[in-house]
């Protein structure tokens, strides 16, 4: 991506930082767990099924990411959105 924007690497990402306020990688991970809580959202899919749609091969590995962006794990999440 760098190489297509004629920047080294460290720029891309030093600047992707200023403007955006996140790194490349937090920025994908809030795009990824953003996703999945409007998957949850439509009740649609189950916890595991969401984890593997957006990238997870380790749902537990998704449920741990969901519980640090948002505080709750998947599945308590989805009963209080049902409440």
């Amino acid at each position: 991506m760098a190489d297509r924007v004629g920047l080294n690497e460290y720029r891309l990402k030093a600047g992707f930082k200023e403007v955006y306020g996140n790194t490349v990688y937090g920025y994908v991970m809030d795009t990824r767990l953003n996703h999945a809580r409007r998957m949850l959202d439509q009740g649609r899919l189950s916890v595991n099924e969401v984890a593997f749609e957006i990238g997870y091969q380790n749902p537990s590995h998704f449920i741990a990411a969901f519980k640090r962006k948002f505080g709750v794990t998947p599945k308590k999440y989805t009963k209080a959105e049902a409440n």
